[in-house]
């Protein structure tokens, strides 16, 4: 397989993943029951809880070892900045969502930008 197919399948792989996500709220938002919502977001947080562990805390780890530091030094750094440029993006975003015009329009944007971020940070490993 060439380049061009694995940058297609990459693509498709997690479009394919969010819009089969997206068919319980496009289909059932009107009948979903809080039982089924919390199952649901209780699911999502585990598989990107695990998928932070796998993918980016492990590596790191990893990777301090490898250069002969102390192993959970950079993973915890890592996580307290996270945890902190959180709580700023929270207040901007609180402050962007109190602006009427093109609210939704902003927060859709906004939120998945943020939500990108960490994934292209998790890149750096592979280079």
């Amino acid at each position: 397989m060439n380049d061009r197919m694995y940058s297609i399948i990459g693509i498709l792989i997690p479009f394919i993943g969010t819009s089969l996500g997206s068919l319980f709220v496009f289909f059932m938002k009107k009948n979903m029951s809080e039982k089924f919502k919390k199952l649901t977001i209780g699911f999502a947080s585990g598989v990107m809880i695990a998928a932070s562990v796998w993918s980016l805390i492990l590596p790191s780890v990893e990777m301090a070892e490898n250069q002969k530091t102390i192993a959970w030094i950079p993973a915890t750094v890592g996580i307290a900045l996270g945890v902190i440029f959180l709580l700023v993006i929270n207040k901007l975003a609180d402050k962007i969502e109190n602006k009427k015009d093109g609210k939704k329009f902003n927060m859709l944007m906004f939120s998945v930008t943020l939500h990108n971020i960490p994934e292209g940070c998790g890149l750096i490993r592979r280079w």
